[in-house]
């Protein structure tokens, strides 16, 4: 799926993982399904909102959900004048991706995120950043 959104690409010093991110859409859905929640669908302008947060959050060197100039998801939606009622984002950083995936099911807040009923649409990005592991983006909308 990820595939036919985005060729393989390096993004300010990382490199995108399309079969990562796609276990990751993978993984929420069978969650959402045993927790018996509708599974979500892969949006390509939220996995270009998602991979341009990630690229971001490389770039400048920060990890927090409000960039060092104050816009947040939100902003990054309203200016592509992507039209939602409830949207959300998660982040997760550790060695693997899988690791980083493991810690937002282990999180409750970032568990109810992704479990979260409003939501029907997810775009996932995965960096694979040289000798810093790897990065995850989750962003959700309705």
């Amino acid at each position: 799926m990820f595939a036919a959104i985005l060729v393989a690409l390096a993004v300010s010093g990382g490199t995108a993982d399309l079969a990562a991110a796609q276990t990751v859409v993978n993984d929420v859905n069978a969650h959402r399904s045993a927790a018996h929640e509708a599974p979500l669908a892969v949006d390509p302008q939220l996995t270009a909102v998602a991979m341009d947060r990630a690229a971001d959050l490389i770039r400048r060197h920060y990890f927090a959900h409000v960039s060092p100039d104050g816009t947040t998801v939100l902003d990054a939606l309203r200016i592509r004048s992507y039209a939602y009622t409830y949207a959300g984002e998660n982040l997760a950083e550790a060695q693997t991706a899988a690791e980083a995936e493991g810690a937002l099911w282990n999180s409750p807040e970032h568990r109810d995120n992704m479990l979260e009923h409003h939501y029907g649409r997810i775009g996932v990005a995965v960096l694979r950043m040289p000798d810093a592991g790897n990065l995850i983006v989750q962003v959700f909308s309705n």
